[in-house]
């Protein structure tokens, strides 16, 4: 896959991600009771979330760092340090019990994220393979 075809994929998934897990957020506190409200910038702290978060996937391709869940370590890490500062920085938790959210709804957008992007691989790998067998049925 394109790099960066690979970035905009991950930005929109990631930006995807956190939507949904803010709006599952937000209609649970709905339910019990509490209200929730953002401030007007959010929506773009989100999608600039999700592109600098996107960045570290490139970690990922640094053949020098073996074995390879030593890379995905690191391309946590920094996407987790990423997130970690991005939602003080954009007051999306003030307390501990918020920042557990954070954490939570993250490592369920990480996990979304690298399914999603595993997915596109596979299609893509078989629509490859797809054109070069009808390439080969015509030879």
């Amino acid at each position: 896959m394109n790099k960066l075809k690979l970035f905009f994929l991950q930005t929109a998934f990631i930006s995807f991600g956190i939507f949904l897990g803010v709006g599952v957020s937000q209609a649970i506190m709905h339910f019990l009771g509490n209200t929730y409200s953002t401030d007007w910038y959010f929506i773009i702290s989100v999608i600039f979330s999700g592109a600098l978060c996107s960045l570290p996937t490139y970690v990922l391709y640094i053949e020098k760092i073996k074995p390879f869940f030593i890379r995905i370590i690191i391309q946590f890490v920094l996407v987790f340090s990423a997130v970690s500062l991005l939602g003080w920085l954009f007051k999306w938790y003030s307390d501990g019990i918020g920042y557990l959210s954070v954490i939570l709804i993250f490592v369920c957008v990480y996990v979304f994220v690298w399914v999603v992007t595993k997915w596109f691989y596979v299609k893509e790998d078989k629509e490859i393979n797809n054109a070069l067998d009808s390439i080969r049925d015509e030879e």
